[in-house]
C-alpha cells in the first residue's frame, strides 16, 4: 500500500472530542491519505464511536494496552505508516483549514530539505468558542532562536518526513511531556524546520490538558529536554534558569 500522507491521532477518554478531529481530517481537500486512530485503552465510548468511521477504508483504528507514556503510544503505529509524510493531530484539537494537507503537501514536495512544517493556530476552549490566535516563527533561523525559550510548533500542526525519522522510536519514550519539542530538536540538527503563516488548527486549551494537569513534571522534562541538546545547538547553561523563570512567570500570570 502507498499513500502520500499518513495522518496520525493518537487518543484517550476523549470520545466527546474526538468525532470533531476525525471529521476535520476527513473533510480535508487532499484526498490520499490514511488515518491511524492509536486509542491508549480508553474506557469511555471510543470504540464504539470508531465503528462509522471504520466504513472508510483510509481510516484505521487500533486500542492498544494501556501504555507507560504519550510518547509510547505514539510509537506503536510506526510499523503500519506508509506515506511520505507524516501528519499529527490531537484528539482534542482540530484541522480549522481545509486546504491545511494540499498546502504542506505543495510546499514540502518544492523544498526538499525542509524536514518539518507547522503553521499557526486559533485557541478555543472548552465550549469551542475562540479566546486567541497564534502565529510560531516561520524561518529555520527563526525557529531554531526561540528553540529553547519556548516551543515553536503546535504539535497537531506539523507535518513531516518519513524518512527523517527512525522507527519505531521516533519520541522518546523516557520524556513523559515535551517528546514532541524533543523530536523538533532532533530533527533540525539535520534539516530546515518550517511553518506557514496559516491559521491550520484549532487548539483546544481545557482542564483536561496533560500538561496542565502535571505541570510539574513538564517543566522537569523540558528541562531535560534542553539539557539533551544544549551544546549541539550552542547554549550555554543561563538557558536553564531563562526557562525556569519563564514557568514562574507562566504560572503567576
Amino acid at each position: 500500500m502507498s499513500v502520500k500522507i499518513s495522518v496520525i491521532i493518537v487518543t484517550y477518554n476523549r470520545a466527546n472530542l474526538l468525532a470533531a478531529a476525525i471529521d476535520s481530517v476527513l473533510a480535508q481537500t487532499f484526498r490520499d491519505f490514511e488515518l491511524f486512530v492509536v486509542d491508549d485503552c480508553s474506557t469511555d465510548n471510543t470504540g464504539e464511536l470508531m465503528k462509522k468511521y471504520l466504513i472508510d477504508e483510509r481510516v484505521k483504528y487500533f486500542k492498544i494496552p494501556k501504555q507507560k507514556s504519550i510518547a509510547a503510544v505514539r510509537n506503536f503505529i510506526w510499523p503500519h505508516v506508509h506515506g511520505k509524510y507524516v501528519a499529527i493531530l490531537d484528539s482534542d484539537d482540530i484541522w480549522v483549514d481545509q486546504n491545511k494537507l494540499q498546502k504542506q503537501y505543495d510546499f514540502l514536495e518544492e523544498n526538499h530539505d525542509v524536514l518539518l512544517l507547522g503553521g499557526a493556530a486559533i485557541q478555543i476552549n472548552e465550549n469551542g468558542d475562540e479566546v486567541g490566535r497564534i502565529q510560531k516563527p516561520l524561518t529555520d533561523a527563526e525557529i531554531k532562536k526561540e528553540f529553547f525559550v519556548k516551543n515553536p510548533f503546535f504539535h497537531s500542526s506539523v507535518m513531516y518526513r518519513l524518512d527523517s525519522i527512525q522507527p519505531p522510536l521516533v519520541y522518546d519514550n523516557n520524556i513523559s511531556f515535551g517528546e514532541d519539542w524533543d523530536l523538533w530538536m532532533r530533527l533540525g540538527e539535520t534539516g530546515r524546520l518550517c511553518n506557514l503563516p496559516d491559521y491550520l488548527i484549532k487548539y483546544r486549551v481545557h482542564s483536561d490538558n496533560e500538561t496542565k494537569k502535571h505541570s510539574l513534571q513538564a517543566v522537569i522534562d523540558v528541562l531535560r529536554v534542553i539539557k539533551k541538546y544544549r551544546r549541539r545547538y550552542n547554549q550555554d547553561r543561563s538557558i536553564y534558569w531563562q526557562k525556569i523563570w519563564s514557568k514562574i512567570k507562566e504560572y503567576i500570570g
